[in-house]
């Protein structure tokens, strides 16, 4: 696992949509730090599940070890499943298929 070291810069709630935007700052070793390395620090430091958890974008500062994070934290499943787009599980499936072959 890349040790990774997260900071969370900004909150705002978003009553409408039921959640809440994160902005934060990971400071990582190596390569930048995957969607899944990235929510799991979020959970931790948010005490949050992290199926509630979305992650927008991970902007890498060039040639810098440090990036900016802008997430969403649902206040449950069903609301998360209802407005995040299905893109990223399509793209899961179709590399776990190819690591298979």
């Amino acid at each position: 696992m890349i040790s990774l070291e997260l900071k969370i810069t900004d909150t705002k709630d978003e009553p409408l949509l039921s959640r809440k935007l994160v902005k934060a700052n990971v400071e990582f070793e190596k390569s930048t730090p995957s969607y899944a390395e990235v929510i799991s620090s979020l959970s931790s430091s948010l005490k949050a599940d992290e199926k509630l958890i979305a992650i927008k974008h991970i902007y890498n500062l060039f040639g810098a070890k440090k990036a900016e994070v802008i997430a969403y934290l649902y206040s449950d499943e069903t609301k998360k499943q209802f407005i995040e787009p299905k893109l990223k599980e399509k793209k899961d499936k179709k590399a776990k298929e190819a690591k298979k072959e």
